[in-house]
């Protein structure tokens, strides 16, 4: 049953793939969002403890003997749900939306979907190598701004390489491919502190941590659903996945976490500065993900890991979340900066309710996580209140500065559009619902937050071109790395061409040719002494080869 699910996703990515861009793009997308919501449908028929396993041969090389492993039990039955329910919002949204080519952007999403389950069921490191370099390539093809793709393709590109030099260290030295085998790496392996970070450097490419965000910020060029879909359902999701496949082997390092804990702190940290500070919207949309990619790894980080079905929750809240950015961006003509927004709440009382009960489901989740570490759940929850409440406030309460096109063409969008984040939040607010007079409190907290806007001084930094404009990172990318490169290889340049090779290899080989074309001119002059010295030369010859020629 499972394999057949699975093929029918193949072949409606196929199909969406193969059918041209503009041939009824929206009954095509709903043929895909009909496949993945047959797949949900057959999936909950078997419950939360399904017990499926198909084993299929892949590789039969000697000594590398790899089977193709598909299963779902109660251990990954929340994540599988997870990804279909992400696929199917990105598949609707995508149906109704201003999307141009909503076959091939299927097609996508539905490809993604299965390389991210065949990387939930991997147990082997091929079949993990497989799939997430298969996602790379569905991301890349995903990103449709050239120079996006060049950051996105090199960055993640080093990250592959990374886990292929891992798995070649490991098997090198006698590990096996199991990753359920990774543990046992510290009594035999070699080189673990290498493997370990490399490993977690690998892991933050792919999630966009801090210091390696860049190659998200550089997407926001992007439409909002694409960029939504590839910051929750694609490559940082793949980087998360990684890390729980992989765990194990961070534990042979005593870098590991302590590098771990830093950068994911600073990436909330940063993540909130970025909201509070940049004005395009989109931009905000990847500072509120950095947020949460960042939440999730410092759980991990010290210690309490979320389980997978909080980790499901807290996911889908989050991408929930960025679905309202995105329906306010639409609501608002695709207006771009928050700055040029305000007094929205006048037209929009209905996109406020339903912000209302996605901030209802994503605190429900949140306050759950609190058996965790309750200080990690509270310093989130602090600081998401004051970051959302500061942006929505500004779009809804702010002072109006909406062109007249905005605000005449300001209206809630269509319930196509809302209609799926709406069941999605609702679903989940009952699922997390034993924290009513937490929610209430907190509720009640953000709505103030949200009314007095605490950070209302903050908005100046809309008006600074600099802050704007500025690219911190790929700026300290250059001055710290690209410009001591250049000026290291002048320098080389300096003292082994100029001064090594032209003036000293290239000037005695000159002067060397020199003397011999010198002597050879003195040789072939035409005297009887030069002539007597070349017969002497030939006698010398037949001498040599008599010689030692027999020998």
């Amino acid at each position: 049953m499972l394999v057949n699910l699975l093929v029918l996703i193949l072949g409606a990515g196929l199909i969406s793939e193969l059918v041209p861009k503009n041939r009824l793009p929206v009954l095509w997308s709903l043929f895909s969002s009909a496949a993945v919501l047959y797949f949900i449908y057959k999936l909950s028929q078997l419950g939360m403890s399904p017990d499926i396993y198909v084993n299929y041969p892949w590789l039969k090389i000697p000594n590398l003997s790899i089977n193709l492993e598909i299963g779902i039990n109660s251990l990954n039955v929340c994540l599988v749900f997870v990804l279909l329910i992400l696929a199917l919002l990105s598949l609707m949204q995508n149906t109704f939306g201003t999307e141009t080519a909503k076959n091939s952007l299927n097609g996508l999403i539905l490809f993604n979907l299965l390389s991210a389950l065949m990387l939930v069921f991997a147990n082997n490191y091929i079949q993990m190598l497989v799939a997430v370099g298969a996602c790379d390539v569905l991301v890349f093809s995903t990103i449709n701004n050239v120079n996006a793709k060049k950051k996105y393709i090199y960055a993640n590109f080093l990250a592959d390489i990374g886990l292929v030099s891992i798995f070649a260290v490991i098997l090198g030295h006698g590990g096996g491919l199991e990753l359920k085998d990774l543990g046992d790496y510290s009594q035999f392996g070699h080189h673990k502190d290498f493997v370990a970070i490399l490993l977690l450097l690998c892991i933050f490419i792919k999630s966009g941590l801090f210091l390696f965000h860049g190659t998200y910020t550089d997407i926001a060029s992007l439409g909002f659903n694409r960029l939504n879909f590839v910051l929750f359902a694609a490559t940082p999701l793949i980087g998360y996945l990684v890390f729980l496949k992989t765990e194990a082997l961070l534990s042979i390092s005593s870098y590991s976490y302590p590098l771990l804990k830093m950068f994911s702190l600073a990436s909330v940290a940063w993540g909130v500065f970025g909201v509070l500070a940049i004005d395009h919207i989109k931009q905000k949309s990847v500072y509120f993900a950095l947020m949460f990619w960042g939440a999730v790894y410092a759980f991990a980080a010290f210690g309490c890991r979320l389980e997978i079905l909080d980790f499901a929750g807290f996911l889908l809240s989050a991408f929930l979340f960025g679905q309202v950015l995105m329906l306010f961006y639409t609501a608002a003509s695709n207006e771009t900066n928050i700055s040029e927004m305000g007094g929205f709440i006048k037209n929009l009382k209905f996109m406020f309710v339903l912000l209302l009960v996605v901030l209802a489901a994503y605190f429900d989740v949140l306050l759950s996580l609190q058996t965790k570490n309750i200080w990690l759940t509270w310093a989130y929850i602090l600081l998401f209140s004051l970051a959302s409440a500061h942006v929505l406030s500004q779009i809804l309460l702010g002072e109006s500065r909406a062109d007249e096109r905005v605000q005449a063409m300001l209206k809630n969008p269509s319930p196509a559009l809302w209609g799926p984040v709406a069941v999605a939040a609702a679903m989940l607010c009952w699922h997390f619902r034993e924290q009513f007079l937490w929610l209430a409190a907190v509720s009640a907290c953000w709505l103030m937050l949200f009314i007095f806007r605490p950070l209302r001084r903050l908005d100046k930094w809309y008006e600074n071109e600099d802050l704007q404009e500025a690219d911190y990172f790929s700026t300290a990318y250059e001055l710290l790395i690209i410009t001591p490169v250049k000026v290291i290889g002048r320098l080389l340049w300096l003292a082994v061409d100029f001064v090594f090779i032209e003036r000293t290899i290239i000037n005695s080989v000159q002067n060397a040719l020199t003397f011999l074309i010198f002597l050879l001119r003195r040789l072939h002059s035409g005297t009887t002494l030069r002539s007597l010295l070349f017969v002497l030369f030939g006698f010398a010859v037949i001498y040599a080869v008599w010689r030692f020629g027999g020998r």
